[in-house]
C-alpha cells in the first residue's frame, strides 16, 4: 500500500524522500505513517518497475538531493492497481479499501467502474464470512469480540453505501 501512496503523491507533486514522507503523514496519517527507512526501499521498489525516476539537485545549502517524479508507466502502474483491487487478506482489507477510494480521483471512468465492482464484491464476501462466524453455534467468542465483529459489518456497510451512493456521484 505504500507504493501506491508514493505514486499518489508524486502523480500530484515532484517531491523528495522527506516531502514523500510529510505529504503521506499529512494526507493518509490515518492510514500510514511511515518512515524514511521505509519509503526508500519502496521507492527503489518502484524505480526498478520503471514507476519513478528522480533527479539530482544541488540544494540552496550545498547538498544533493533527489527530486523524484512519477513516470507514464508509474501512473499505468498505479491505475491499475486501484482498479483491480486485488487485496485479499481480510485483516487489510478495510484499511486497503478506504486508502483506495481516497486515491480514486486519478482513475478514469472505466477503471472506477472496476474498482467499485471489485471493492463492493470483496467487501460483501467479507461481511458474509462474519456474519456466517458469528452465528456459528460452534465459535465461542466473548461478548467484546461479537461487538467488535458487529462493528465491522456496520463498517462494511458504510463503506458498501460510500461506494454505491457518494462516491458513484463524483463522476
Amino acid at each position: 500500500m505504500l507504493e501506491l501512496l508514493i505514486l499518489y503523491i508524486l502523480n500530484k507533486y515532484d517531491c523528495t524522500i522527506y516531502k514523500i514522507q510529510k505529504l503521506i503523514e499529512e494526507m493518509f496519517f490515518i492510514f500510514s505513517c511511515p518512515s524514511l527507512g521505509a519509503i526508500n526501499p519502496a521507492l527503489k521498489r518502484l524505480e526498478s518497475l520503471g514507476c519513478v525516476e528522480f533527479n539530482s539537485v544541488m540544494s540552496d545549502g550545498g547538498k544533493l538531493s533527489k527530486i523524484y517524479k512519477i513516470t507514464h508507466a508509474g501512473v499505468k502502474y498505479l491505475k491499475e492497481t486501484i482498479s483491480v483491487f486485488d487485496f485479499k487478506n481480510p485483516a487489510h482489507l478495510l484499511n486497503n479499501i478506504k486508502v483506495c477510494i481516497s486515491i480514486s480521483d486519478i482513475l478514469d471512468e472505466e477503471q472506477k467502474e472496476k474498482f467499485n465492482f471489485t471493492a463492493k464484491n470483496r467487501l460483501q464476501i467479507l461481511k458474509a464470512d462474519i456474519e456466517n462466524r458469528l452465528n456459528d453455534p460452534y465459535i465461542l467468542y466473548t461478548n467484546l469480540q461479537t461487538e467488535i465483529l458487529k462493528g465491522t459489518i456496520k463498517e462494511i456497510d458504510a463503506l458498501i453505501n460510500l461506494i454505491e451512493n457518494d462516491f458513484n456521484d463524483e463522476n
